[in-house]
């Protein structure tokens, strides 16, 4: 082959290099459009190593939602636990004067994820975020009926794109009774399409978390459970994602998202509870990326016409989306919830 065939050849693979290169960035770069009429959820995963180490991230991730609350119509901030690393004062502080960006412009549901609980679940959730910081806002249900003085457990009400709207938020590995008394606030507003949100439910593998099911890892017997770890002090116990799912979850008409994370990176499945309604369940979680996570948030983009929710992971640091396998798709929208005349 001549040299002037080769050079050809070679600059002919390097402009074709490039160009994929440049219109891979281009196609992830920016965050999604927002959609006409529509209304956007914003999802805050696990933000332990930006409380830990990179505070800058979790204060940039609360001020791209606090600036853009108008523009994607988010009615509701969700975070799914992890808040902090090691459950310090110092992590805390930093995860609250990251919220207080959006104080007062768009309200927040938050619940301990593991890593923010000592033994016998002792958490600095409720200093960090007071009680009757949340008693204020007018979304604002109720706490955990046995502890009304922690901010661990609580149901928030909205109203977004022509609907009625739920979110009960329970802590990691729930409590028998937490989870009795989540039931008792899903059968209180059946007219309300309820989500839930908790730190560990789902698993990458799109399976629940689940003691039943029996697992050998390097030779050693285990279950795809919850490790007790922090809950085995606890004389209370704990429930994993399928004990959620049996016992609450898939015995109300009106659950329709599960929201959870503790496991990197995505996740999702879709399965139909005892009276016919679809429950799309999501796992999202970047901990395990670049400067602990790269500031990847999740939005559920619903359309005007309630049929589709557009989800994606965006990163204001990165000002991209995410490219991950699977952390961008689409799902039908569950129906309202019927309620019996």
């Amino acid at each position: 082959m001549n040299t002037h065939i080769t050079r050809r050849l070679l600059f002919t693979t390097l402009a074709l290099a490039i160009y994929s290169s440049v219109a891979a960035t281009l196609l992830h770069a920016a965050p999604p459009e927002p959609i006409k009429g529509g209304f956007t959820l914003a999802v805050l995963p696990d933000t332990q190593f930006y409380a830990l180490k990179y505070p800058e991230i979790y204060d940039a991730q609360t001020k791209w939602i606090a600036e853009n609350v108008k523009r994607y119509g988010i009615p509701y901030v969700l975070h799914v636990g992890d808040i902090t690393d090691k459950n310090t004062a110092a992590e805390w502080e930093v995860a609250a004067k990251a919220h207080a960006r959006m104080a007062g412009v768009v309200p927040c549901a938050l619940l301990p994820g593991n890593h923010d609980l000592a033994k016998g679940r002792v958490s600095g959730l409720s200093a960090a975020f007071p009680p009757a910081s949340f008693k204020k806002l007018p979304t604002f249900g109720a706490f955990y009926d046995k502890e009304p003085d922690r901010s661990d457990n609580s149901y928030h009400l909205f109203e977004a794109g022509g609907r009625k709207w739920l979110v009960i938020a329970i802590e990691y590995g729930p409590r028998n009774d937490v989870l009795r008394w989540a039931n008792d606030v899903a059968a209180k507003f059946p007219d309300r399409s309820a989500i839930l949100i908790t730190h560990a439910y789902l698993r990458p593998d799109n399976t629940r978390y689940d003691k039943r099911v029996k697992v050998v890892v390097k030779g050693k017997e285990g279950n795809k459970g919850l490790g007790k770890s922090v809950l085995a002090d606890d004389p209370a116990g704990f429930n994993d994602g399928e004990d959620v799912w049996q016992k609450v979850i898939s015995q109300h008409a009106n659950f329709a998202f599960v929201i959870s994370g503790h496991v990197c990176i995505t996740g999702r499945r879709t399965d139909t509870g005892k009276h016919g309604n679809p429950v799309h369940q999501i796992l999202v979680d970047y901990q395990n990326q670049p400067n602990g996570g790269n500031g990847y948030l999740r939005l559920l983009q619903f359309s005007a016409d309630m049929k589709t929710v557009r989800v994606s992971d965006y990163s204001p640091t990165l000002d991209q989306v995410s490219d991950v396998k699977g952390a961008s798709f689409e799902l039908p929208v569950p129906p309202a919830p019927r309620v019996a005349e």
